[in-house]
């Protein structure tokens, strides 16, 4: 009688599970690292930009674990998705606009707001300046009803004093006839009158590059949009404090005068005075009329704390409830992040979000349409 030897059965080796859990883990913690400030915790604001590298590699290694038939990788992978599912839906909304909401018959009830960081339409660049201005020729293209700019023309400089405008002045004019261009780099062009006010430092107690007295680069400021249906209109323009991955001037980066820090440490000293200037931009919010539409360069991304803050639990996102897809407006240093947001809240609904893409900015504008008068 002949004896079979029972076979051992070969130990799986479970290194790739493991490795996939921590990723999984990894994630989730990324989705949700907004909730910690930075003030408590350095590493938070560091973590939160690492979601979608890291949410991409999880795609990856999730074709990877169906291919392997690692079935307990595929499902940590799944369910770390399903547990930053609204982290994501942020990132790449998906609106049909066959699904959105009807458009108001009455066209003067329909406003379309850009929000642009326009870098100054390049002033300083001789070889870009030397032709006419491709960034407001995208403007001009758009056509929207009002448009906020931050780092527009600096110093209080005049249309005819930037050489890439010169060619487009009578255009800007014939479209915009109100306008607006502070000192601080916050401007508006509208097709509608308005009256403005500061919503941070005034003027004079800034230095001529803007920065106020405690060197950061928060600025804030309101219009009040007279509407042909009578009624008043608040929009503010903001930018908060600049990531500084290009080494400047600015000594709210330096270890000393003499001293340069590393990207690194800029990005922590950016991230701690970008809550503040959130704080306080949230505080010129809530004491802002019911109806707010509220754009601007907030140099932070969705999964931020900085971003909650701002949004609060009374603000919307047009990309979020009107845009469609991944969709970032910086376009320098591989960050293909959206850092310009639109929000609003009252009497007003969006019906549409865009990401344009052009100009010779290092931003790229969003342009949401509203219906300004929801009942």
């Amino acid at each position: 009688m002949t004896n079979y030897r029972k076979r051992r059965r070969k130990p799986v080796n479970r290194t790739f599970e493991i490795l996939i859990g921590v990723l999984a883990v990894l994630l989730v913690c990324c989705a949700h690292a907004g909730r910690i400030s930075p003030q408590s915790f350095f590493l938070a604001p560091f973590a939160a930009l690492g979601f979608m590298p890291l949410l991409l590699i999880a795609l990856a290694a999730l074709v990877v674990a169906m291919l392997w038939r690692r079935w307990w990788a595929v499902l940590e992978i799944v369910a770390a998705v399903v547990f930053t599912a609204p982290i994501i839906s942020q990132f790449v909304p998906i609106n049909s606009p066959d699904e959105g909401p009807p458009v108001p018959a009455d066209t003067t009830m329909i406003l379309d707001v850009m929000t642009y960081n326009v870098l100054g339409f390049n002033y300083i660049d001789p070889e870009i300046n030397a032709e006419s201005s491709t960034t407001m020729r995208l403007i001009l293209d758009a056509n929207p009803d009002v448009v906020l700019m931050q780092e527009s023309l600096p110093g209080g400089l005049e249309w005819t004093e930037i050489p890439s405008l010169v060619p487009l002045v009578n255009e800007i004019k014939a479209k915009y006839p109100y306008c607006y261009f502070g000192n601080e780099g916050l401007s508006l062009m509208s097709k509608y009158p308005f009256t403005t006010q500061p919503l941070t430092e005034s003027i004079e107690s800034r230095s001529p590059l803007g920065y106020n007295r405690n060197n950061t680069a928060y600025l804030a400021r309101a219009y009040d949009l007279q509407m042909p249906n009578g009624k008043q209109l608040r929009l503010v323009n903001f930018r908060l404090q600049s990531y500084h991955l290009s080494f400047g001037k600015n000594q709210s980066v330096r270890v000393s005068p003499e001293a340069k820090p590393s990207r690194i440490e800029r990005m922590r000293r950016s991230f701690a005075l970008r809550e503040k200037n959130a704080t306080t931009l949230r505080q010129a919010i809530d004491n802002s009329p019911a109806t707010v539409i509220v754009c601007g360069d907030m140099n932070d991304i969705t999964t931020s704390h900085v971003y909650r803050t701002i949004k609060g639990d009374d603000l919307k996102d047009a990309w979020r409830d009107a845009g469609t897809g991944y969709a970032y407006t910086y376009n320098k240093f591989g960050l293909l992040y959206r850092i310009d947001h639109i929000f609003y809240r009252g009497s007003v609904k969006a019906l549409n979000a865009k990401r344009l893409k052009g100009g010779s900015s290092d931003h790229y504008p969003l342009v949401a349409t509203f219906d300004i008068d929801i009942k």
